[in-house]
């Protein structure tokens, strides 16, 4: 009985908590046409975590209130920008289980030729982040 409480209770610190997926591991979504390859645009990479935090539900990802996709744990979807200061965010913009707090955003400077990369995660209390990602 003390080991299966001791498995229970692993799983449930386990399903609190998302972690980085890296581009290469990450499953390619198709960003909406207003976000595809231009001339004089620079690559904005939007990873979604993985882990088991509302892990059934796609969260949307945002571009000057624009939707860019829709990502599941672990997928991610590449928007061309123009540089200069956009803003970014994402949110559950499904019903049920699968609405949340609202969208988050914040705001990034895009340099010409300096693609970015960016994490979508879910704390512990269900809310919705986006933050810069480094790759080393």
């Amino acid at each position: 009985m003390k080991k299966s409480l001791v498995v229970i209770s692993l799983l449930i610190l386990a399903g609190c908590s998302t972690e980085p997926v890296l581009p290469q591991h990450a499953k390619e979504v198709l960003a909406s046409k207003d976000f595809r390859q231009k001339p004089n645009t620079t690559s904005v990479t939007i990873i979604r975590d993985k882990g088991f935090v509302s892990g059934a539900c796609a969260i949307t990802s945002y571009v000057n209130g624009k939707p860019v996709a829709e990502l599941e744990t672990g997928e991610k979807v590449t928007a061309y920008l123009p540089a200069g200061e956009v803003v970014v965010g994402a949110g559950f913009a499904g019903k049920g289980l699968c609405s949340g707090a609202p969208k988050k955003e914040r705001e990034f400077v895009i340099k010409e030729n300096t693609p970015r990369v960016l994490r979508i995660f879910i704390d512990q209390s269900g809310n919705v982040d986006i933050l810069p990602m480094t790759i080393n």
